[in-house]
């Protein structure tokens, strides 16, 4: 009997001791390998978190549906910053070499020559090649770093291109806008196929996509990164999209399917901001299928994933894309508002506080040593920089570092901010509000705000799964009201040719000059930019070289000079 129940423990023991060896086995391999549980692929978590940044080109204030305007859903986008931080007040240039050089250096383009006109097709410049960039930060914290879309920040020679500037993979173009199916650009009564698929070892073209639409290449293309992505590695991956910016094409507005634009956008009477909010709905479309792919892998969880526009919408004039900038004053090339007041949010699950709006100054120079910080890094490796650390703002609401910021200085233009003054110096009396009252919640023909739209989108589902929660209807229905900017009649505005000064915490969109009430700060903010005048370092204006010309490289735009510094 004795031997009996000795028998029966030590089956017992047997039985429970190979339960835990194979739990713990199961553990290991969990932990070393991609394993699937349920429909989902569980991937290692790395102990930095994945950053995945989109940028558009030259999109509007108005058009993101979060921040009040009914005529564009985005319920992808819209999911994004309900479920995590809306950043109210983020400043770019108005510009998109500008604009790019200051996220990857963390500088005023001023220290680098990188203001002004956006760089040509065949122009030999670009970031100074002893500026460290974002990628080469974050390649050195053990990142994975891969680039898809626009540059835009020189490629004269292979040096300049993204790939020997800290991106493991570069697939995208180098100028500043393609065709949106043929992927050319023309310069010089040139034009020439711009895509390539680039590395460390190999600079080359790449034909495998042509007659696809451009926005669904890149997307597609972001996806596979993704998936095929090394999860012993924490992933940087910048997704710059073409849309919704103008291309040179024929149909400068160019649509994934014009048939199914004009059915969805019906109610749009002006045809070109109809083709416009299909471009914008391809681009919405593409977020909610990035944040898909990185919930099914498992990553979103670990990852900050930042929303924004490079600069304002180029509403009229040259390369114009009938987006809107409504209610805030100018476009894309002026330092007006609605040039370089930038549509912004980011989502995280590491952001304790979420579902908020934060009203705190934030720069584009800011996100390399937020990023860098969030990533582990410490900001003191960084170097010279102008950009602050708003990662303890964002992941823990704690009030932000930056109380003031300079907005450009170019020849007679010039801006700065302080507290909520802005300084605006030779911007004349420009004030475009085109596709301003029809294009939000004044037009009678759009239709209403869908919050189950935003609720069931695939990048609330995809944030749904992995978080266990999403923002209720009526919260979002708190914030989107708390975060439209609401401006004065727009009969009289001010003739900022000389100077102008505005409270924009009453003056958003800028009709108010108050430079006689407050001589004090106009002084202050004077002195402001007086003390970045030696910093500026002159920009090299280079002519279009013709070596550059696609003739010389079999119809494609080529890197054409010698690896060397210029």
């Amino acid at each position: 009997m004795k031997s009996s129940k000795l028998l029966d423990l030590i089956r017992i023991t047997s039985v429970i001791a190979a339960v835990i060896v194979v739990s713990v086995f199961i553990c290991i391999a969990a932990s070393r390998t991609n394993i699937l549980w349920g429909d989902k692929l569980l991937k290692k978590t790395p102990t930095k978190p994945h950053v995945i940044v989109i940028i558009t080109d030259d999109m509007g204030w108005n058009d993101v549906s979060f921040h009040g305007s009914n005529q564009i859903p985005t319920p992808n986008i819209d999911a994004l910053a309900y479920n995590g931080a809306i950043l109210k007040n983020h400043y770019v240039l108005p510009l998109c070499t500008p604009s790019r050089s200051a996220f990857f250096t963390g500088r005023y383009p001023i220290r680098d020559g990188m203001y002004g006109y956006p760089l040509r097709a065949g122009e030999s410049r670009g970031i100074p090649l002893n500026t460290t960039l974002l990628p080469e930060h974050l390649h050195r914290l053990g990142y994975s770093t891969h680039m898809v879309g626009k540059w835009h920040l020189g490629y004269q020679s292979d040096e300049y291109t993204p790939a020997r500037r800290g991106f493991d993979t570069f697939y995208g173009y180098y100028n500043g806008y393609i065709t949106y199916f043929n992927y050319t650009i023309s310069e010089s009564g040139q034009t020439g196929y711009d895509m390539h698929r680039d590395n460390d070892k190999e600079i080359k073209p790449d034909w495998s996509h042509t007659n696809e639409y451009a926005t669904d290449v890149f997307t597609d293309e972001a996806i596979r990164i993704i998936d095929k992505h090394d999860s012993s590695q924490p992933l940087y991956l910048h997704i710059s999209h073409l849309a919704p910016h103008a291309s040179d094409a024929e149909e400068t507005l160019e649509t994934r399917d014009f048939a199914e634009v004009n059915r969805t956008f019906a109610y749009i009477r002006d045809l070109q901001r109809r083709k416009y909010a299909g471009m914008m709905s391809a681009v919405d479309e593409s977020v909610g299928r990035v944040v898909s792919a990185l919930s099914q892998n498992n990553m979103l969880e670990n990852s900050i994933v930042l929303f924004m526009a490079d600069n304002g919408a180029q509403t009229i004039g040259f390369l114009e894309n009938h987006g809107s900038n409504f209610p805030l004053r100018g476009l894309k090339f002026t330092l007006f508002e609605g040039g370089v007041h930038g549509v912004a949010c980011v989502f995280s699950p590491l952001i304790k506080q979420k579902a908020r709006i934060i009203n705190d100054l934030f720069h584009m120079t800011d996100w390399l040593p937020t990023l860098y910080s969030a990533a582990g890094g410490n900001t003191a490796d960084l170097g010279v920089i102008d950009g602050v650390n708003q990662w303890p703002t964002i992941s823990r609401g704690n009030f932000g570092k930056r109380n003031s910021l300079l907005v450009n200085i170019e020849e007679n233009l010039e801006a700065a901010i302080v507290q909520q003054y802005k300084l605006l110096k030779g911007a004349g009396r420009l004030y475009d509000s085109y596709y301003g009252e029809n294009a939000g919640d004044n037009d009678p023909s759009a239709p209403a705000y869908d919050v189950d739209a935003v609720i069931s989108s695939p990048a609330s589902q995809a944030i749904a799964d992995t978080t266990g929660t999403i923002t209720t209807q009526k919260k979002i229905l708190q914030l989107r009201s708390k975060n439209m900017i609401v401006c004065k009649s727009f009969n009289k505005y001010a003739n900022c040719s000389t100077r102008c000064l505005f409270d924009l915490s009453v003056d958003p969109c800028e009709t108010t000059d108050i430079s006689e009430q407050h001589p004090e700060m106009v002084q202050t903010l004077e002195h402001f930019i007086d003390g970045y005048r030696g910093a500026i370092v002159e920009q090299s204006k280079n002519p279009i070289d013709p070596k550059s010309f696609p003739v010389n490289f079999n119809g494609v735009w080529m890197p054409w000079l010698n690896n060397q510094k210029l």
